[in-house]
């Protein structure tokens, strides 16, 4: 198993589960600012289905590849499921648990909320038991942020691949968490670029003082 291997599934499962969500270009690929107006709508808010669609691709390919089972989230254990609470305050309208076989590996939790009336338009993707949110896509739905369904899918797929190739490392500090990936970071109350720097590298060396949740690979 290899990551190639491991892409190729997802696009082969996304050719089924997207066959209803198309994607759409950069709506702004002229270079030019988005209308005023655009910054408080969202003229099709179903279209962010593409998301979920990509999601279950996910889940598919890694079940599918036997490297992990998927388990459903009980409505009832959503607040707990998370190390900080449920993000933004928000219930999921549904969540599972991916959990990988390989002993020593972090899970995945895909949790899905709704907007305007259409289900599944936003995807979390978060990691680790209880987990820690990684990513929420769309960040910002509105028109003036869309920049097409290209990007939002590659973001997607960074936040679940950064789990099951080992990038994703989450330092647990006195002072605020530091949060690692292939892409780079993300830091609350911390201190200096150059002090988080050296907190994940040694983190990832194995020599931090603080608590690491990072697992192996899952193949």
């Amino acid at each position: 198993m290899d990551e190639q291997t491991l892409l190729a599934a997802v696009e082969a499962a996304c050719a089924e589960t997207g066959a209803a969500t198309p994607g759409w270009p950069d709506p702004h690929s002229d270079g030019g600012s988005p209308a005023e107006e655009e910054y408080s709508r969202c003229l099709d808010p179903g279209k962010y289905r593409i998301l979920a669609a990509r999601a279950e691709a996910w889940t598919r390919a890694l079940t599918g590849l036997d490297l992990a089972t998927a388990e459903p989230l009980a409505s009832a254990d959503a607040p707990a499921a998370w190390r900080k609470g449920l993000p933004y305050d928000v219930s999921p309208t549904r969540a599972l648990w991916l959990r990988p076989h390989r002993a020593g590996t972090q899970p995945l939790l895909i949790s899905y909320r709704g907007v305007d009336g259409y289900d599944d338009t936003i995807v979390m993707v978060s990691t680790g038991e209880p987990a820690v949110l990684r990513a929420s896509l769309p960040f910002c739905g509105c028109d003036a942020c869309d920049d097409g369904s290209e990007s939002l899918l590659e973001q997607l797929d960074a936040a679940v691949v950064d789990v099951v190739n080992r990038q994703a490392v989450h330092v647990l500090t006195p002072h605020g968490d530091v949060i690692g990936s292939a892409g780079g970071w993300e830091a609350d109350g911390v201190g200096t670029p150059e002090e988080v720097e050296r907190i994940l590298d040694d983190a990832r060396a194995g020599r931090s003082a603080h608590r690491v949740l990072r697992g192996r690979p899952w193949w």
